[in-house]
């Protein structure tokens, strides 16, 4: 699981069914200095990470998200999707080793 902050959403004008009941999100993955509390800087184009999310995060949002095979387990058959919204962050303690 890598965590990230929610920085857009997808709108489609036609989606897989398997879709339905969740959203598309753009996150930008952390890197070592958010860990530590350093605030989101932008990232090179194609850093981004297209994310399914069915808990409702929204715009600035920290969450945790899988990516390949483990994010189309909770599908029932087979789903398109690379990167899955696993859990929302409400709080996060971090010590960076020594």
């Amino acid at each position: 699981m890598r965590l990230g902050t929610v920085i857009g959403r997808v709108t489609l004008t036609q989606k897989e069914p398997v879709y339905t009941g969740g959203r598309l999100l753009i996150v930008q993955p952390w890197t070592r200095a958010q860990f530590a509390g350093a605030k989101v800087p932008p990232l090179p184009k194609g850093s981004s990470v297209i994310v399914y999310d069915e808990l409702g995060a929204g715009l600035g949002s920290a969450i945790g998200f899988t990516e390949g095979a483990e994010a189309a387990q909770p599908f029932p058959g087979d789903a398109p999707v690379d990167a899955y919204c696993a859990c929302i962050v409400d709080q996060l303690a971090y010590t960076p080793p020594r």
